[in-house]
């Protein structure tokens, strides 16, 4: 199992996950990040504000980008369904 780190970005300031979670795999990584990323998105909706050019940063354990999560992507693609 690989460690994986979430950091999301956003009005040019990071929020670094600290602990990280264990998965087995990038894709289940990926998947937790998506659904993450929904939450968050739905809690600044019913607060009123707005999702600017927010994104979450998928990190391994030696701090490579594994991937990149836009708030906006995953707007569009739950508008989509």
């Amino acid at each position: 199992m690989t460690r994986y780190f979430f950091h999301i970005s956003q009005s040019g300031q990071t929020v670094l996950d600290q602990e990280g979670d264990e998965f087995t795999s990038l894709d289940d990584a990926r998947a937790n990040a998506v659904k993450a990323v929904r939450e968050l998105v739905a809690a600044k909706i019913k607060g009123g504000l707005m999702i600017l050019n927010e994104h979450m940063e998928v990190r391994d354990e030696a701090d490579a980008l594994r991937l990149i999560i836009s708030f906006h992507e995953v707007i569009e693609g739950q508008l989509k369904r």
